[in-house]
């Protein structure tokens, strides 16, 4: 009788050991698939992120412009357009977003083609910056050409740059009408950094000219020539040749 009770310990023992590999592979496959599930979701989450943040720049830059179907984007030169998409929105853009922005703002025939072209066009002249193939954002640098006029006068012009600068660092035109907030900007060659403001409509160039004077003459610039000026910072700039 003994070998019939020894047989079906056997089996039974050998039918545990078969369920024990079945639950172990079924707990390996879970495991694997949960592991490929968790990863998913988080790169589902860094998307969700982006797009969020992609939505509020395009937002703003929308905003910046009038809103949709705004008369002032549609008669004003697409580059200059294209420089306060990517000023407003301050973050990273792809062409396409910057092309979403500009449907929005009522430009709905800019095509791929000419938004590339324009923005690496923009690039090359420093208006704006490329971080790397297809995708731009404001720039850090501006470059301005230098007129007789400005070079007579000692002022530099920032009419077409204003968005490169904060908003509050504009004042009034008249300086007994008060002044916007000061920046602080190093004119490369003088010893000592230069507190001031920028001047209100139709001037809008740095208040304090004595300065510019004398960067102008330390370097010798002639009509024609161009100025960089570099962001280091919201209220920190530095001034310098762009030869």
């Amino acid at each position: 009788m003994a070998q019939p009770r020894f047989k079906l310990d056997l089996i039974r023992s050998r039918e545990g050991s078969v369920q024990d590999n079945i639950l172990s592979s079924e707990l390996e496959q879970v495991r694997s698939e949960l592991a490929a599930a968790e990863v998913e979701y988080a790169s589902i989450g860094a998307k969700i992120a982006g797009l969020r943040a992609r939505r509020e720049a395009l937002t703003r830059a929308l905003s910046s412009m009038g809103g949709h179907g705004g008369t002032a984007a549609i008669t004003r030169p697409r580059t200059d357009v294209i420089v306060d998409v990517l000023v407003a929105a301050d973050t990273e853009m792809t062409i396409k977003d910057v092309i979403a922005a500009l449907h929005d703002s009522g430009r709905e025939n800019e095509t791929y083609d000419n938004i590339a072209a324009d923005l690496a066009y923009l690039a090359e002249r420093g208006r704006i910056a490329r971080l790397r193939r297809g995708v731009y954002a404001r720039p850090d640098r501006i470059v301005i050409t230098l007129t007789e006029g400005s070079l007579n006068n000692n002022y530099i012009n920032l009419g077409n740059h204003l968005g490169f600068f904060p908003a509050d660092a504009v004042g009034p035109t008249n300086s007994r009408d008060g002044e916007g907030r000061m920046l602080t900007v190093r004119f490369d060659g003088l010893p000592d950094p230069v507190e001031t403001d920028i001047t209100g409509a139709p001037h809008h160039d740095f208040r304090r000219r004595g300065p510019i004077r004398q960067f102008f003459a330390h370097h010798d610039l002639k009509p024609g020539e161009k100025i960089a000026i570099e962001k280091h910072s919201d209220y920190e700039y530095r001034v310098l040749p762009a030869r």
